[in-house]
């Protein structure tokens, strides 16, 4: 029966026979360890692609519920800390293998005729996995998370003439918030995973058609089939990288960065450490044209000289010694970059222990009673999901009154009665009472009665 049911299968799909030639597949004998860097990336990416699907199960975009809603994950759902690690780390080990894979293509000369294609899809997929790594930065919004957006969002609208338009683009409002939030959601799970998978699908079938390249110390002809010696290979180095970053995760958890605070005029931005290098050298510009040109001309014209590596490589052969320029200045950028990379990590302050931590004890002084009651308030509001229906400061919904200057404009005696029954003022509203203890209720009046407008520090 089982055979039955395995030859129909084969018969409508072929996947055996697909299977049975990739295994198969003729490759030259001199392809080994360093040719397992890609089948490293691409597992990396699927795991991202697993650990942020299961974040996504609960997560919450918008600015009042992002960061909470991430909390709870870590704090509610089974193992969900250990995912959230898992997704954070693997964001770096991501970047890192892509990288160590184009550095490997540049010294190996792998780029060369008849492969330019490979490579240029190489650079592309390097570029989205980048900015995978920086759109799901502002996700949680949180402090570091906001500001490494709003950071990022400045370097592209310092672009020549597009600039404005890129700004507006991302922002989709006059400062970071809710549409920013939906935008970069948007980009993150939708948009950037849609060109990474046609990116990886093409670049694996130029790998397919070309095959991996011969070391340059290899003179014979000798081929060998991927499976078993290579496909080893790739597993034992998919499973000590993928072990690492068990452990990493393990051991170190998810960020540290605390809730939102934009009163906090003390905290320092500190980009993650892969945009380290870049951030050192804007921190050293000054004026308006240099900061042009190094946060959009200088990554712009290295990004062009490196895809047009193929052509500007006069090398004889693919040998390091008949390539000695492009060796060399190859690795003069990879030093410049681990040296400005080095120098942004000690200059980082210490991060908070926890998020706790960080929500109970900014640097600065502890919130008194009132400001307690307001930001208990805050959170009944929000999980009673009136921002469902009402507006405040530019977050939620238009179907009922717009509540940003409550404070100003109802008296608490009327907020009291509107709360415990909203059909005694409207009988046709659809607005329940507000079911929630006398210490929650209180907390809820104080907190629209402490809303005045948006502040000026948002």
């Amino acid at each position: 029966m089982a055979s039955r049911i395995g030859d129909w299968m084969e018969s409508r799909t072929g996947a055996l026979r697909a299977l049975r030639e990739f295994l198969g597949e003729e490759m030259p004998a001199s392809v080994g360890w360093r040719n397992t860097l890609g089948s490293v990336a691409g597992a990396l990416l699927l795991a991202q692609i697993a650990t942020g699907v299961l974040l996504a199960l609960y997560y919450v975009p918008h600015p009042e519920a992002a960061f909470e809603s991430i909390a709870w994950i870590e704090k509610n759902i089974t193992l969900g800390d250990f995912v959230r690690a898992l997704h954070y780390w693997g964001a770096s080990f991501a970047v890192v293998a892509v990288f160590v894979h184009l550095c490997r293509v540049v010294f190996t000369g792998a780029y060369r005729t008849p492969r330019e294609m490979n490579w240029i899809t190489g650079l592309a997929l390097f570029g989205v996995v980048v900015m995978l790594a920086y759109t799901g930065q502002l996700l949680p919004f949180d402090q570091m998370g906001y500001w490494a957006g709003t950071v990022g969002i400045e370097i592209a609208s310092s672009a020549p003439l597009i600039g404005p338009a890129i700004r507006t683009l991302m922002l989709g409002g006059d400062t970071v918030g809710a549409l920013t939030l939906t935008r970069f959601y948007a980009l993150h799970i939708v948009v950037l995973p849609g060109a990474l998978a046609a990116l990886v699908t093409l670049h694996l079938l130029l790998l397919r058609r070309h095959g991996p390249m011969r070391a340059a110390s290899d003179t014979s002809a000798r081929m060998a089939a991927f499976y078993p010696a290579q496909f080893f290979r790739d597993m034992v180095a998919i499973t000590l990288v993928l072990g690492g970053l068990v452990l990493v995760a393990g051991e170190y958890g998810g960020p540290k960065s605390g809730p939102l605070n934009l009163a906090d005029t003390s905290y320092q931005p500190r980009p993650e450490w892969y945009f380290l290098a870049h951030y050192e050298l804007l921190r050293w510009t000054h004026g308006a044209t240099q900061k042009t040109i190094v946060a959009f001309a200088l990554p712009a014209a290295l990004a062009l000289a490196l895809a047009a590596l193929p052509w500007l490589d006069r090398g004889r052969t693919a040998a390091m010694r008949d390539r000695k320029p492009v060796v060399a200045a190859a690795a003069v950028l990879i030093a410049i970059f681990m040296g400005l990379t080095a120098y942004g990590v000690s200059r980082m302050p210490a991060e908070p222990e926890d998020q706790e931590t960080a929500a109970a004890a900014p640097p600065t002084a502890a919130p008194d009673n009132e400001t307690a009651t307001i930001e208990l308030g805050r959170r009944v509001f929000r999980e009673q999901k009136c921002f469902n229906c009402h507006l405040v400061n530019g977050v939620g919904k238009d179907i009922g009154p717009d509540l940003s200057l409550a404070g100003l404009r109802l008296q608490d005696t009327f907020l009291r009665a509107w709360l415990k029954d909203p059909k005694s003022f409207k009988p046709d509203t659809i607005m329940p009472p507000a079911a929630v203890d006398p210490e929650k209720f209180d907390a809820l009046v104080a907190y629209l009665r402490s809303l005045r407008g948006t502040p000026p520090a948002q």
